[in-house]
């Protein structure tokens, strides 16, 4: 996550209207890392789309259900295309607020069909989605396959089950709704396509939120025949026969607490499956009768190189930026909008500059980075090539010549990381289309490649500079080899675990409709999975339909399990868990921040601007530091000399904290205005009547026998459904859904 801080050095005034998707890095070295998605504007007389236009449209796919949206409560965003797809899309939003609510909603219109390729929508009630739910994972397939029925040319459509867990490495918060997502592929002759899909999110409330298709016309594309596929045992036996595995260094990003941790793991032969009809091996860039192998790792430079220029100014970057990005048209104006310092995710500073090509069709623009320790760029996309002039006389350079000119680039541009990268050890993509050599450099570590650290180039096919990323996060702590299960082990795993699915799939040429049968590899149930070389066990499990740990209590069973498997709770034996037991203030802080919040991003391991220590005792290498100074932020504690973490949390001072959560603390400090009913009132602590009366109120906090109890330890199953019944009040109070 980066934070950033304005620099008195606004260049102009133009607002940055277009938006570019960052490039993610993949989770597989045999799957290409995208190129940017550079939005480029559609000048408004070049187009006969209308907001009207729009509107039908939108209320032909749904009858009724934007009725209480006017016409002047829409706004439609100008016609754009893609650098890697011409087609024209159209915007259309709308946000208001319905009963104190807030509802929002886009919808993305595509070709002169005006064809609906993608929506999300925020409905005003969403009450029914918050736990418990009305609708299980098994109800609300029912509705995202009743919706596909609803869209157009779906009807051989079918649900992918072989993608991995859709699950999310972070538990989100639980007043969040609970939604589900399903993904779809068109298939030919009952067989899916390898890459197009719909994917549709379903509430808990049963209500379609979400929907994005990826999916191309195939009116003139050519299949292989079914008839011809050799036999799929036979295909098996090739597989395992060839296969062998290697050590890879995995980045698995924690989005709770904003770090980087790495897992070391065994991945198999870099394939992505087998021609069905002759048995040649796919690749990246094609089919080939050579079994993929690895190359051995070769680093960019033995030893360290200096940095290209320490501590970069201000206006140093403004000059680089003005002659990186100059452009030789009297047709396109250049506009540096602005340059923000800021940080990365590894507390490094850096800046920002964001940038405007203005041409008479429209306009387009991005941002590049520099670490302003060395003066190097680590996140660049050369976006001119959309409106400049290229010359198809010049020959291509070879791949072997694109690849010099790319360590030439690294070299002058981001010396400092190269002792640390190798040259790549997989082929390198050549992408048609756009004319350009795809080079991921990878990470090595203990000699070790790491998959999500490399350094990506892209070079076009005259030998300029496309595109270079870095990816190179902090990581203190590797996984030793040493302790890594045999390979042998982890290659009779894959050997056991695989099996075949049989797609379709189109090579990378444009001009190429032909879709050539393919038999991909599943190892336990997902086209991408690794094993933990520590453990001894997949990443992703297979679907289980044992039934999921759960936690007995004869009053608070449901919301205990519900925690738990929220990944809010953390209990090794759940079966034997007793949760009468007393809960201390920094294990129950720690269960309301992660039931209520994204996670401690502002407070990372690492440093970040701005960063505080609110008790003496807590500072940030404390292993409660973040809940911490998160629960500040919430306005759940005060900053005070001492935290006492390990004392047991009373009842009364759970309301407090409750009622914190809430903001309604200057109404819980009148306390002479409550009058309290219970038996035991005389026992409550004058400094904390408003908070208990309030809760109790709220029905977040229960008596028994009209008891409160207020001085009596707070149990794991008191502290389970307090939270749970707070996240229903913080949802329903909350009408611009902004969570912490």
């Amino acid at each position: 996550m980066v934070k950033f801080k304005k620099l008195g050095i606004i260049l102009t005034s133009t607002a940055f209207s277009v938006s570019v998707l960052s490039p993610m890095a993949q989770a597989s070295a045999n799957v290409k890392e995208p190129q940017e998605r550079v939005a480029i504007q559609v000048s408004s007389t070049e187009t006969k789309v209308t907001k009207s236009m729009l509107i039908k449209q939108l209320n032909t796919i749904f009858p009724d259900k934007f009725n209480f949206v006017t016409e002047n409560d829409f706004d439609m965003g100008q016609g754009h295309y893609y650098n890697d797809d011409k087609t024209v899309r159209y915007e259309l939003g709308f946000h208001k607020k319905v009963n104190g609510k807030d509802v929002y909603g886009g919808f993305t219109f595509k070709g002169d069909d005006l064809a609906l390729e993608s929506f999300h929508y925020q409905p005003a009630n969403i009450a029914d989605a918050i736990y418990p739910a009305n609708y299980s994972k098994a109800e609300a397939k029912k509705v995202a396959e009743d919706f596909l029925k609803k869209m157009p040319n779906t009807a051989n459509y079918k649900l992918r089950e072989d993608l991995g867990d859709d699950d999310f490495s972070f538990s989100r918060p639980i007043s969040e709704p609970i939604s589900y997502s399903f993904a779809y592929s068109p298939t030919h002759n009952g067989v899916p396509f390898s890459d197009e899909s719909m994917s549709i999110e379903v509430l808990a409330n049963g209500e379609v939120v979400s929907m994005y298709r990826n999916t191309g016309s195939t009116s003139k594309a050519t299949f292989d025949s079914l008839e011809q596929k050799k036999n799929e045992a036979d295909i098996l036996a090739q597989i395992r026969e060839n296969l062998s595995v290697e050590l890879r260094y995995l980045i698995d990003y924690n989005y709770r607490t904003d770090e980087a941790i790495a897992k070391l793991v065994y991945m198999p032969t870099s394939f992505m499956g087998v021609n069905a009809l002759n048995g040649q091996w796919q690749t990246t860039n094609g089919f080939t009768s050579q079994v993929p192998k690895t190359k051995g790792v070769e680093k960019l430079s033995a030893q360290p190189l200096e940095p290209r220029k320490k501590n970069m100014t201000l206006a140093e970057v403004e000059d680089l930026a003005k002659s990186l990005l100059k452009v030789d048209s009297d047709k396109v104006k250049l506009r540096i909008e602005s340059i923000d310092e800021g940080e990365n995710e590894n507390g490094e500073p850096i800046y920002s500059v964001y940038y405007m090509y203005e041409y008479r069709d429209g306009g387009t623009g991005t941002r590049f980075v520099v670490n302003k320790a060395t003066g190097e760029i680590t996140d660049y996309w050369d976006i001119s090539r959309e409106f400049s002039e290229t010359n198809d006389k010049v020959e291509p350079i070879s791949k072997d010549a694109a690849l010099e000119k790319a360590i030439g680039y690294l070299k002058e541009w981001a010396p400092s990381y190269l002792h640390n990268y190798s040259k790549p050890l997989e082929d390198a993509i050549y992408d048609k289309r756009s004319e350009q050599y795809y080079f991921s450099f990878p990470r090595i570590v203990n000699g070790i490649a790491v998959m999500g650290d490399e350094i990506s180039v892209n070079i076009s096919t005259d030998g300029k500079l496309r595109g270079l990323t870095v990816n190179n996060h902090k990581i203190d702590n590797w996984p030793s080899v040493n302790k890594a299960v045999s390979a042998d082990k982890a290659k009779a795993m894959y050997s056991d675990g695989l099996k075949l699915n049989l797609q379709y799939s189109k090579q990378g040429e444009e001009d190429k409709n032909h879709y050539d049968l393919v038999y991909s590899p599943v190892y336990n149930g997902s086209l991408f999975n690794q094993i933990d070389a520590t453990t001894g066990e997949w990443l992703q499990k297979a679907n289980d339909t044992k039934e999921k740990p759960a936690i007995s209590h004869p009053t608070a069973g449901e919301e205990l399990t519900y925690l738990l498997r929220q990944n809010v709770l953390d209990v090794k034996d759940p079966a034997n868990f007793n949760a009468d037991t007393a809960v201390t203030k920094g294990e129950a802080l720690k269960i309301l921040v992660k039931s209520l919040s994204y996670g401690y991003s502002d407070f990372g391991p690492y440093g970040r601007e701005n960063e505080k220590q609110s008790f003496n005792n807590i500072d940030k290498k404390h292993p409660l530091y973040g809940a911490v100074e998160q629960a500040v932020r919430m306005g759940m504690l005060q900053p005070a000399d001492q935290f006492a973490v390990d004392a047991t949390l009373t009842r009364q001072e759970l309301a407090e904290w409750l009622v914190r959560v809430l903001d309604l603390e200057k109404v819980a400090k009148h306390g002479d205005i409550y009058k309290l009913n219970f038996t035991d009132a005389g026992s409550i602590d004058p400094a904390y009547a408003g908070y208990v009366a309030l809760v109790s109120a709220m029905g977040l906090m229960d008596a028994q026998q009209n008891k409160f109890n207020a001085t009596e330890k707070v149990t794991y199953a008191d502290l389970a459904v307090s939270t749970v019944r707070l996240a229903k009040v913080i949802n329903e109070n909350n009408s611009g859904r902004n969570y912490w």
